[in-house]
């Protein structure tokens, strides 16, 4: 008694759900939860107007990211708080993450001129920060003869490390699920 003769060949059929449906509306709602990490108006000082939405961004450098954008706002220019550049990154890692944070604080390419003009280096605030595969990058400055107000620049710290927190969360919820030998059969004849 033997087993039946079988053809020798063998077909891969994946299971479960997911295939490109599933991939897009995946990266649909990974879009959404990136969109929504941004500041809004409500988040900032009254008078600041978006002129950049965050989508407005070029498509991730050289498949570095899996979604870069930046959005930028401006108040009136003798306002205490005239420009902030909102820029966000979702790498794949944290160890990407890390690495672009690193880059993001090493020594500037061009170091500052002792008396390149009016404004001292350092006049407004730069802040990066990193949650899991997450980097924010806030850069805000002061209107002509202004000062940041004491305490919003840590104020809009706190607010992007909430908003980057849940981005990290909703990348983590939404990415693909590790390939495993138990989704995939083996069918003779096909």
């Amino acid at each position: 008694m033997g087993l039946p003769d079988a053809s020798r060949t063998h077909t891969l059929v994946r299971m479960g759900a997911g295939g490109e449906e599933g991939d897009r509306a995946r990266a649909d709602r990974l879009r959404a939860a990136f969109l929504a990490s941004f500041l809004g108006a409500a988040a900032l000082p009254p008078g600041m107007s978006r002129i950049r939405p965050p989508d407005a961004a070029s498509p991730p450098s050289a498949g570095r990211a899996v979604q870069q954008g930046r959005a930028i706002w401006l108040g009136s220019p003798d306002a205490e708080l005239y420009r902030l550049d909102d820029t966000r990154w979702l790498l794949p890692s944290p160890r990407r993450a890390g690495e672009l944070v690193r880059e993001l604080l090493g020594p500037p390419a061009i170091p500052p001129l002792a008396d390149a003009g009016d404004d001292p280096p350092g006049a407004g605030h730069v802040s990066v920060l990193q949650v899991g595969p997450v980097v924010a990058r806030l850069q805000a400055v002061p209107g002509e003869g202004s000062a940041l107000p004491d305490g919003l620049a840590a104020d809009l710290d706190r607010l992007v490390a909430q908003q980057i927190s849940v981005l990290a969360g909703a990348a983590l919820d939404l990415r693909r699920p590790a390939w495993h030998p138990a989704r995939w059969i083996s069918r003779p004849g096909r």
